[in-house]
């Protein structure tokens, strides 16, 4: 096998790893996924150093976060469940890097065939669950206390029940379906899969539609508004763009407004309770025991470990046990404090700052170049009501973005993070590379 083979194996391998650790763990149990997931960061680490003068800069940020991820362990409840979750953030970082060494178009596709991959199992999942076996539970159950209130799916495909799909879990297949749209439409866009587009759109609409998940849908209106601003920098000049962003923004304003106030009607024509099932008090909980150590947390975790107190236990909705804080930003301060809120900010406005770079620098089709930007506003979005963002294909998405050099005192980076390749005009007519006649071409 080829080292280019290799590496497109090794970036479909983890990202299917990453996308679906819900559905290993309902397999194998936490134990065996413990298991696979140390053998892809071990895997990591190898390519990692065989691809050392390949790979690009981490970013401060990146280095800083995973680093007081180790060093919390000193003042942990649990040092020893903290350095794991702490390798495992490690690892995450460390296969994010070698999968930066893809060009972008790569990496697209990469993404595209792994999610829909996903998608097109999880379909035929609920297909025989809901015509064969009837509701699934999880193969492992462990020592949950009431496990059998935990369902892996409940086959009500064709009832107008939720999808759960592979994942075991709506949110996140909703997430990982509007994750597989941005991807098919923008290479739809850019005249990839001439042919075959129409399916890939079409069954992540379904799977998005069959999630039923307020947070995705939130998370469409966001992406749409996202895209259309983008489409509109590359026709009209720098300050019709900008009043088009201002207006824009002023109306998101009007709209959050009006929700605001008429919430409790809102909730019940979605059929959610006002308190949004439950995060409200879940945040209290939440803020009460951050405030046992503000400034550096409880100790890393990522995901929550249910043996771990009083994570196994702390949020209770009737006999289920929920191991997130539901918001990323509680969860980063509960576990590393607002030192860890910090540093994650900070890795943000990175990753962001780097996809926009993209979108200005970069030689790939102008919608291919655009999705890095739009899975990061979809991941900010979705972290306001899921903890998902700050583990496993957040993670991974987040440091892989983030990775790149600083920029130059011209205003661009000194290398973009991720290798580009050009591209052809696609259906809206872009052109392959920024256009250049003027200050005004150029996106901002």
């Amino acid at each position: 096998m080829t080292a280019d083979r290799r590496l497109t194996v090794f970036a479909c391998v983890v990202i299917v790893q990453v996308a679906c650790g819900d559905m290993v763990r309902n397999l194998i149990g936490w134990a065996g996924w413990g298991v696979t997931i140390g053998l892809v960061v071990a895997w990591s680490l190898v390519e990692l150093w065989l691809r050392r003068r390949e790979v690009p800069y981490p970013g401060r940020p990146a280095l800083l976060f995973v680093a007081m991820a180790f060093v919390s362990a000193f003042w942990a409840g649990s040092w020893w469940s903290t350095l794991m979750g702490a390798a495992l953030t490690l690892g995450i970082a460390a296969a994010a890097l070698v999968i930066a060494t893809l060009s972008l178009r790569r990496l697209v596709a990469v993404l595209h065939w792994s999610l829909q991959g996903l998608l097109i199992g999880s379909l035929v999942f609920e297909i025989v669950a809901a015509l064969w076996i009837g509701p699934i539970r999880p193969v492992w159950h462990g020592d949950i206390e009431n496990s059998d209130v935990y369902w892996w799916t409940h086959g009500e495909l064709f009832s107008g029940g939720r999808v759960y799909g592979l994942m075991g879990n709506a949110n996140l297949l909703g997430m990982l379906a509007l994750m597989a749209l941005i991807i098919a439409a923008a290479r739809a866009f850019a005249g990839h899969d001439r042919r075959t587009w129409p399916v890939w759109v079409v069954l992540s609409i379904a799977m998005i539609a069959g999630s039923q998940s307020v947070t995705v849908a939130a998370t469409v209106a966001a992406i749409a508004a996202s895209g259309a601003l983008i489409v509109i920098r590359f026709r009209v000049s720098r300050e019709a763009y900008y009043r088009a962003f201002w207006s824009s923004l002023s109306a998101i304003g009007i709209v959050v407004i009006i929700g605001a106030v008429l919430w409790q009607s809102i909730a019940e024509w979605m059929g959610r309770t006002p308190d949004l099932t439950g995060r409200l008090e879940f945040w209290r909980i939440v803020l009460v025991r951050w405030l046992y150590s503000p400034v550096v947390g409880d100790g890393w975790m990522g995901y929550w470990m249910p043996w771990v107190e009083p994570y196994g236990g702390l949020l209770r909705q009737g006999s289920i046990v929920f191991l997130q804080a539901h918001n990323v930003w509680l969860d980063i301060a509960l576990q590393i404090g607002i030192v860890g809120v910090i540093i994650f900010l900070a890795l943000q406005i990175t990753a962001m700052r780097n996809a926009v770079a993209l979108i200005r620098y970069g030689a790939e089709h102008a919608a291919v170049r655009s999705v890095p930007l739009l899975l990061l506003i979809a991941l900010a979005v979705q972290g306001f009501t899921e903890s998902r963002p700050l583990t496993e294909i957040g993670a991974l998405l987040l440091f892989l973005f983030a990775a790149g050099e600083p920029r130059s005192r011209e205003g661009g980076p000194r290398t973009l993070p991720l290798s580009v390749q050009s591209g052809d005009r696609g259906l809206l007519g872009f052109s392959s590379r920024p256009r250049r006649r003027g200050r005004a071409n150029r996106v901002g």
